[in-house]
This record gives C-alpha cells, sequence and structure tokens, in this order.
C-alpha cells in the first residue's frame, strides 16, 4: 500500500537504550485487534512492520513463562531507524493515511559527530506532531531514583523536546509512557507514587511545557504501559565490568503474557490526530488532513468511537491538557 508523503502521521520514539521502546510498539501492535472491537475502524500493517513486531511479541511471551528472565527483547540495532507503519482506514475500504512509529537505539540522542542516522532522528522527532518518551521504572524508581540520570537521561531527553518545540509553533502530543512498571503499578497507591515520580523526575521538562510561550501548543499524557503484565523487576547488580544488571522475574512459572494499556498511547494519538484535522483549518494541516480524512465523516466517526477508550485512572494523567486532547464532537468545528 502506498499514500502520499504528506498523509503518513509520524510518532517518533523517545527515550535511552534499553527502556523498552521497541516491545512498547510490539505490545500495542499485537493489541490493537482486540480493542478496536465492533468500530468501523481497521488498521492495518504495512510492509514488514507485522513480522517484526510479531517476533518482538513471541519473544516477550517466552519471557512471561520463565521463572528467571535471562534473555530479552534484543536492543535496537544502532546503525538504522526502524519504522513501523499501520494503515488507518474503515474495514473493507482502502486506508486513508499511515500511522508511522520510528524507533532507534537510544544512544543515537548523544551523537555529535553527524551520523547521518543520528541526523535522522533528530529529523523524524521535529516533524512528528506526536511524541512517545519512554521511561525504564526500576531505573526510575530504585534507590530513590540513584539510577535515573544515569539510565533515563532525564536532562536530555529535556533538551531534545526543547529543540523540538523551537522547529515550528505546530500543536504536538508528548505521551510520556513509564515501562517494566509492573511492580509498581499494582497497588493504586503504588500507581499513584508512580506518577508522583515521574513528576520529579522530569520537572524541567514538564516546567518547560508549562511556560506560557509554549503551553497553549503542548498536551501531555502520563501512561504506565505493561508491556508483559507477568514480568516484574527483581533487583540490580553491579558487577565488576562497571555495567549496571537491572534483573527480572516472572510472576509464577507458566504466567500469560497480559500487557496491560498497550491501547492507550494509539487511543490519544488518534484523538489527537482527529482533533488537529477537525480544528486547525489553516494551511499545511488543512491540506495536509482534509487528504488523510478524505472528508470521510464515517472515519470520523469510527476514530471518534475508538478513541472514547481512553482512560483516567491511578498512574494515568493528563498532566498537560489541551483542546485537542478532549474527546471529539461530530460536525465540523
Amino acid at each position: 500500500m502506498s499514500v502520499p508523503d504528506r498523509y503518513i502521521l509520524e510518532v517518533t520514539m523517545l527515550g535511552p537504550s534499553g527502556a523498552g521502546k521497541t516491545s512498547l510498539l510490539a505490545s500495542m501492535y499485537v493489541q490493537y485487534s482486540s480493542v478496536i472491537g465492533a468500530t468501523d475502524l481497521d488498521l492495518t500493517p504495512v510492509g514488514d512492520t507485522a513480522i517484526r513486531l510479531t517476533d518482538v511479541v513471541a519473544t516477550l511471551k517466552s519471557l512471561s513463562r520463565s521463572v528467571q528472565v535471562r534473555d530479552a527483547v534484543a536492543n535496537t540495532a544502532a546503525l538504522d531507524l526502524h519504522r513501523y507503519e499501520i494503515a488507518v482506514g474503515r474495514k473493507d475500504k482502502n486506508p486513508r493515511f499511515v500511522l508511522r512509529f520510528t524507533d532507534y537505539a537510544g544512544g543515537l540522542l548523544r551523537d555529535l559527530n553527524g551520523n547521518p542516522v543520528a541526523q535522522g532522528v533528530r529529523t523524524a522527532l521535529a516533524e512528528s506532531p506526536v511524541i512517545i518518551l519512554a521511561v525504564d521504572t526500576p531505573a526510575l524508581v530504585e534507590g530513590d531514583g540513584r539510577y535515573h540520570e544515569h539510565v533515563n537521561a532525564p536532562y536530555l531527553m529535556y533538551e531534545q523536546v526543547k529543540q523540538i518545540l523551537r522547529s515550528d509553533d505546530k500543536p504536538r502530543l508528548l505521551i510520556v509512557v513509564p515501562l517494566k512498571c509492573e511492580k509498581y503499578v499494582a497497588t493504586e497507591h503504588g500507581a499513584a507514587e508512580l506518577l508522583d515520580q515521574v513528576r520529579t523526575g522530569y520537572k524541567p521538562l514538564f516546567d518547560h511545557i508549562a511556560h506560557a510561550s509554549v503551553k497553549s501548543r503542548v498536551g501531555c499524557v502520563v501512561v504506565p504501559v505493561q508491556t508483559t503484565g507477568s514480568i516484574v523487576f527483581s533487583s540490580i547488580t553491579h558487577p565488576t565490568d562497571g555495567q549496571l544488571r537491572f534483573h527480572y522475574r516472572s510472576r509464577r512459572p507458566g504466567a500469560e503474557y497480559r500487557p496491560v494499556h498497550t491501547d492507550q498511547p494509539l487511543r490519544y494519538t488518534l484523538r489527537f490526530a482527529l482533533n488537529v484535522y477537525r480544528r486547525e483549518r489553516r494551511g499545511f494541516w488543512r491540506e495536509t488532513y482534509d487528504g488523510m480524512f478524505g472528508h470521510d465523516e464515517a472515519l470520523e466517526r469510527a476514530i471518534a468511537q475508538f478513541t472514547e477508550g481512553t482512560v483516567n485512572g491511578p498512574g494515568i494523567e493528563v498532566v498537560q491538557p489541551h483542546p485537542h486532547l478532549s474527546a471529539p464532537t461530530m460536525g465540523r468545528a
């Protein structure tokens, strides 16, 4: 399937190596078919997207059944951008547009030597109306946060977001996604504590997007996602090679792979996109989104129905409201 480049909605991952960005994409992919339900919405993987993400899911399922988790999803290769494309349309109709998720090795964010792949990362981030910031939750939480700066590099993420927002004045959505969080969201109290720790650990970033000169064009949601639902943090060791080792275990032998809230980033992304289309009726946005949605009110209704499934609850919060995060209403804005 081919669509014009301007009908591709870019969603770019942001976060350190090993945070679980690829696992998040895989879990989102495998779950969406079970959550679109009876809506008229159809999501179709493009090219080899299904094969690559299914392989990751197979690894996650295998890990879930283990007692001690000895292997993990391999870190994303450092020499390439990895793009996963999902075509969006109505059932039994040609897709109208494509969601393109761009993943990469987090270490590329530190590259200052003109590496063309690193430049590709910066370009993808600048062009994305939706950014998903992956957070390594054990590194944020354990040892009173002593590993957070080393692993999650919150100030580097803050600088990246500043650069993105400086590039233009388009509306953007930042979805902050704590990953590997199964241990910490098991109770309402734990989930609420995690939200507080995210706010504290990324305070410079949150303060920046809340500034009067920025706030009107940035919405922000925090959504902890359990990419397996069954693998929990166990311990940290400090081998003699100086590399931290984070250890995990399955909740029980043979535990089922049962991800939680993996649909939420997709729901918020499509809600934001639909509202941008309906409300930013000018210039670039009008031409692009008219092409993407094609004045197809049935598609608008299908997306609106799907996005009704966004949730609030312990640990999940719209930390910076934006008009484009409100529930879509049908009829032209």
